[in-house]
């Protein structure tokens, strides 16, 4: 009979200090987990507003190009502000002239637009003429941001730049900033018969 009644002692089993250590470390990395997915969300959502504000500029300057706007009241525009921007194009109404129209998009919550040069930004409006340039002085150049756009060279940024010519750059927020110019523009003499706006 002694032989078919086991010690207890022998057996193996798990503790209670060892099963709170192993539910403590799992929530350790379930925590971890959450906390990146939710920086990985605020990071997509931020480079999503930076493409369709690249999107909303390249369209300005698409419109005034087609139109061949003459002058600051037919130029289209995007009219930039901390937490939106309002694209401004236009329509020819019944009697073929241009109406304007407005469409404006509010950021997310949490994301905000700022200046490259750490300066303050309130409302910021860059326009395309009929080549597609921007006369907007200074160069546009924006941070979109997370939180803070005070300071460049921010890595959870968006850099994006309007050059002189009117093409869009979207960089990541730690770039150095490029430098662009207008490129050289030859005089085409009035006796050719050449329409001298369609010449660079």
């Amino acid at each position: 009979m002694s032989n078919s009644i086991r010690s207890n002692s022998h057996e193996s089993g798990v503790t209670v200090v060892e099963l709170l250590v192993v539910v403590v470390v799992i929530s350790v990395m379930a925590g971890f987990a959450i906390m990146q997915r939710g920086s990985a969300n605020k990071q997509l959502t931020r480079q999503n507003v930076a493409q369709q504000l690249k999107s909303t500029f390249e369209r300005a300057r698409f419109d005034s190009v087609k139109r061949r706007a003459i002058g600051s009241a037919q130029e289209a525009k995007v009219t930039v502000t901390p937490t939106s921007y309002t694209l401004r194009t236009y329509n020819n109404d019944v009697n073929g002239l241009p109406v304007a129209v407005d469409s404006v998009t509010t950021l997310p919550a949490g994301i905000v637009i700022g200046l490259y040069d750490g300066t303050a930004l309130t409302s910021l409006e860059v326009t395309f003429n009929m080549r597609g340039e921007t006369p907007t002085s200074p160069l546009p150049q924006f941070f979109i941001c997370n939180a803070n756009c005070s300071s460049p060279n921010n890595s959870k940024a968006n850099l994006l730049i309007v050059t002189p010519t009117g093409t869009v750059n979207l960089l990541s927020g730690s770039s150095t900033l490029p430098t662009f110019g207008l490129p050289a523009v030859t005089n085409v003499n009035s006796n050719t018969g050449i329409n001298p706006d369609v010449v660079l």
